[in-house]
């Protein structure tokens, strides 16, 4: 039996965007967990992906430390605007630059293959195969709207 949480702030006013990752959460089987992997770079953190029982180690940026808060919810945003940011990336030079890495570090590229390999796979639960963390990226740079509310 699936149960739906109902994610209310405050003053009152529901937040769509949460209960759509539950329910997508729900309905993929989808855990995610700090990895035990070596980080390939100071400023990644590795954490295990499983979706329907098929493991992917991925490595993000934490810049506002919301690993710590262990949210299964937050954790998802995180994980998945991860994955959202190589896969529209144009090349790993590109993707380097953007996330403030060192494009030397041969774990790096060899990272970046696996992850565009295994994001194929994983954009098939999506619905028109597309990947979504579900909440705006404006909300999650300046910390409003769902973003705020989940770093509470």
């Amino acid at each position: 039996m699936n149960h739906v949480f109902l994610f209310i702030n405050f003053t009152g006013i529901m937040h769509p965007e949460i209960i759509d990752i539950h329910n997508f959460i729900a309905a993929k089987g989808i855990t995610i967990w700090l990895g035990k992997a070596c980080p390939i770079d100071k400023n990644l953190i590795p954490v295990l992906l499983k979706i329907n029982n098929k493991a992917y180690t991925i490595h993000v940026m934490d810049e506002y430390e919301d690993l710590n808060c262990y949210n299964p919810i937050l954790n998802f945003v995180i994980v998945f605007r991860a994955l959202v940011t190589i896969h529209e990336s144009e090349d790993f030079l590109v993707w380097c630059k953007q996330e403030g890495l060192n494009p030397n570090n041969p774990r790096l590229l060899n990272y970046y293959k696996d992850t565009c390999n295994a994001i194929s796979d994983i954009k098939s639960y999506f619905p028109n195969n597309e990947i979504d963390y579900f909440i705006s990226d404006l909300d999650f740079q300046l910390n409003t709207g769902v973003m705020q509310f989940l770093r509470m």
